[in-house]
This record gives structure tokens, sequence and C-alpha cells, in this order.
């Protein structure tokens, strides 16, 4: 896994991964007092108390299972471990997944990089969007690369998933967003893009791109004995991509209250390669406002079964002080899709729907404080909407027990909407633990960190202390 951290100024540190299960810009800071600058903390001791009981390390088939304690108790309606295909797809390890989860998030598979995948598509196809215009696209999108061979894993695993992500800032090809889909985005001496598709080009390409992707899904479901473009209540049939992170990672961890938009601050102006605070988004730079992600929402009620959950989804969602308002930016973004007016989508019209606010989760761990996530919660509820707890894990040096984890989803189930406190009668209803195994996280930093609630020895995937911990929560 390459691993690159840029420190953009004192007030952010930023990942940039591809890896095996994530490729994104993260944050897990917390403010030196001494320097001003912000770390990734991984040291420091919160609690030494181990749970009232441990047990020793075994396979995680042998062990109890989260999704008994999770979801067959009644706190969460879904219990998932994200996976890449390589995992999902050998069946062992489908077994222990199935076993511990009734949910997963591919890690790349359902991203548009991997869509589009490789070679790049020919351009010659012809779409008419909602408004009239017509745009020439390309001839395919492929779906037999990897996002289909993922479902066909998920559906012989017995799962269900989280679909991620229609529309990104990030391992979106640049050439998407070029006025004749030039490989590459084309920079004046200042830096300012100059061959960019205008928006009304561009909210064609979306319509597109989620239709083509939304109504592949429900043909595929169809012909696999999945609910497909019916509801589940309708075909007496579950969905397999049960909600979709319709737009992630929007906001700017710099947000002011007025400017807060990912592209609309000072660290988020430019897009990577072509300039220095290139953590931006193309998307922005095109439209300079947020009707990308409301026609988004639009374009997802529009295609999706109404019954598939449709979210927004964000790091750093408790990020909250004088040089960085990201849970107030997060606020503006779900409302403006709120408050959005509906507009003629193949005829008929639809307003923006969005049912979640996904948490990624990414924590530290001496940053965020437990109070500084329980605030955002609360905030986030407040909005009249569920939450999931997208990509959970903890940057720590501690190898086997972490007492973080056993308070974080002590944290969760007091929110819990089936049995915890719930405000507006909203409250968290899943949970997604952000891989399966330390070795192969995102954060692993090769062995130096142990994020996650497994580790790997030969071929099994093996429990460790602070899974216990999790075990003993309901006890």
């Amino acid at each position: 896994m390459k691993k690159s951290l840029l420190i953009l100024n004192s007030l952010m540190i930023v990942f940039s991964i591809l890896g095996c299960s994530k490729s994104t810009e993260k944050i897990s800071e917390k403010q030196n007092s001494s320097t001003g600058m912000i770390s990734i903390n991984v040291g420091g001791l919160v609690n030494s108390n181990k749970s009232e009981s441990t047990s020793q390390s075994i396979s995680w088939t042998d062990a109890p299972s989260l999704k008994e304690v999770f979801v067959y108790s009644g706190y969460f309606d879904r219990f998932g471990i994200a996976c890449e295909l390589n995992e999902i797809g050998n069946k062992t390890t489908a077994k222990g997944l199935a076993y511990q989860a009734n949910s997963t998030t591919p890690g790349n598979e359902c991203k548009p990089q991997f869509i589009f995948w490789y070679p790049k598509p020919a351009i010659g196809g012809s779409y008419t969007d909602s408004t009239g215009k017509t745009i020439t696209v390309p001839t395919n999108l492929n779906f037999a690369a990897k996002m289909d061979p993922y479902l066909k894993a998920v559906s012989a695993a017995g799962l269900q998933m989280r679909g991620h992500v229609l529309v990104w800032h990030s391992q979106t090809p640049e050439w998407f967003f070029t006025k004749n889909y030039e490989d590459e985005v084309i920079v004046d001496a200042n830096g300012v893009p100059t061959n960019l598709a205008d928006k009304a080009t561009m909210l064609a390409r979306q319509e597109w791109y989620i239709k083509s992707v939304l109504e592949h899904v429900a043909e595929w479901e169809e012909a696999n004995g999945y609910a497909g473009k019916s509801t589940e209540k309708e075909s007496g049939k579950k969905h397999l991509i049960y909600a979709w992170d319709v737009v992630n990672e929007a906001a700017a961890d710099d947000a002011t209250k007025t400017n807060y938009l990912r592209g609309d601050t000072p660290n988020t102006k430019n897009k990577a390669p072509n300039a220095p605070n290139g953590n931006g988004s193309r998307w922005y730079q095109i439209f300079g406002d947020d009707t990308f992600i409301t026609n988004a929402f639009r374009l997802a009620n529009a295609y999706a079964p109404s019954d598939v959950l449709l979210a927004y989804n964000d790091y750093n969602c408790y990020l909250e002080w004088t040089e960085g308002y990201k849970t107030s930016a997060i606020c503006s973004i779900v409302k403006s899709i709120q408050n959005a007016p509906a507009k003629k989508i193949n005829g008929k019209l639809i307003k923006p729907r969005i049912d979640i606010i996904g948490m990624q989760s990414h924590v530290g761990e001496t940053y965020p404080t437990l109070s500084g996530v329980e605030t955002a919660i609360k905030t986030l509820l407040n909005l009249g909407l569920d939450i999931h707890i997208t990509e959970f894990d903890i940057a720590t040096k501690k190898k086997n027990e972490q007492p973080l984890f056993k308070q974080y989803f002590k944290l969760f189930m007091k929110y819990s909407k089936n049995k915890g406190t719930t405000i507006k009668g909203h409250g968290i209803t899943g949970v997604t633990v952000w891989g399966i195994n330390d070795e192969n996280s995102w954060i692993g930093q090769g062995g130096q960190q142990f994020p996650l609630l497994f580790t790997k020895k030969g071929s099994k995937y093996m429990t460790k202390d602070c899974f216990y911990d999790l075990i003993n929560l309901t006890k």
C-alpha cells in the first residue's frame, strides 16, 4: 500500500492513499499547543483497564459473532466489515465475513475509477439528458471488471452491502471532467484549468453516469433473485445494495461558516497534480457551488428504488473549531439537499432525497475526544436523519488491546435508533468497520499501527483482545 503524508499548513494533515481498502483523504488530528501543528495521534493512554474477560486469540469463525452482539440483540439493523474483491472472493474469507457481519462495503469496486476501469473506454456514445441536452459519452461502463464480480461474491456470501460511491472528487478519472474527454486537465500560468467541461455538460454526464450505474444494479439484482427496481415490500425480496453513498467528502476541513465546500477554501482551492493546495474538487471547479451535490441526490432519487437509502458520507464529522467548522459544513450541505427544489427527471418532478448521514469515523487515540464525537452525533441527528457509522477504525500503536473500541461502540449503542437515545426519532442504524485485519488496513503503516479487530496469521483471521471487549458489551 502506498502512503503519502502531506502537511498542508498548521491547520491539517491529509492522507492521500491508494490502498487495499481506501483511497481518499483523511485526518485524525489534534493541535499541538506549543507548535500549532496538526499531528496524527497514535500515542497517549486513554484507559488501561482491560475488559472484564479476555480470551486466547482464535480463528474468527471459532469465536463469538459480532453480528449476534449488535444485530441479533437489536441494537443495529446492520453490522458491517468492509472488504476488497480479493478478500470476499475467497470462499473461506467470505464464510468468516458472513459469520461476523451481515453487511459489507467495497473498498474500491463501486467507485467511478473502478467502474470505468482500464483501458479508457471509447468515446462515441450519445446521451440526451432530462433537459434535452445531447452529449457524447463513453460507449460502455466496464461493470464486468470489478463491480459485477464483487456483487456476485457478496451475494454468494449471503451478505448485503452499501454502495460506495457515486460522486466523489477522488478516484474519478480526470478525463471525465474535460471538454472533449482529454486525458489531462490543462492549466494556465496561474494554475487555472482551461479545458474543463461546462456546467450543462457535466450535469448531463452526471445524469448519464448515475442512471447507468443504478439501472445496471437494478438489472443485476433482478437477474439474480433480488428486488431490483421494485421495493423490497413490493417484490418480497431483498436488495443486495441497501444503501448508496451518493456524494462523498464534499466538505472542506478548513471550512468557515460561509465557505465550506471542498474547492472553496484556501487548502482546497486547487486540484492535484496541477498545483499546490491540491486537495480540491473538479466538481467544484466546474460548478462553483453545491449544484452538483443536490443534483446527484435528485438523480439518485429518480433512479434508485425508493427503499434504497441515500447517504451523504464524510470524515472528520466532529471537526468544529475556530479554524475549521466541518460539522457546520456538513449540516449546511445536508440542509441544502433537503431544501433543494424538485426538477424534471425523465418527465417527472423529482426532489433530492437524503436518508442517511454517513460518519466515516477514522479516529485516533487522543483525537477526537469521545465527547466531541457525541456532540457531532447529536448535531447531525438533529437534522432529522439517521446515521450510519461507515468506516470505523482507530489509528493506534496498541497491538492487541485498545479500550477505545469498547468506548466508541458503547457511544454508538447509546444512540442506537432501535434501543438507545433518539433525537427527533432518529439514531444510529448501522456500524461498519473499515477492513478485516490490521495487516491490510489502509492506515496499518506496514505493521506500525493496529486499527482493526482481527489480525492475520497465515491464511487465518485471528481475534484480538479488543474484539472480546465488543463481544462482552451486551453481557
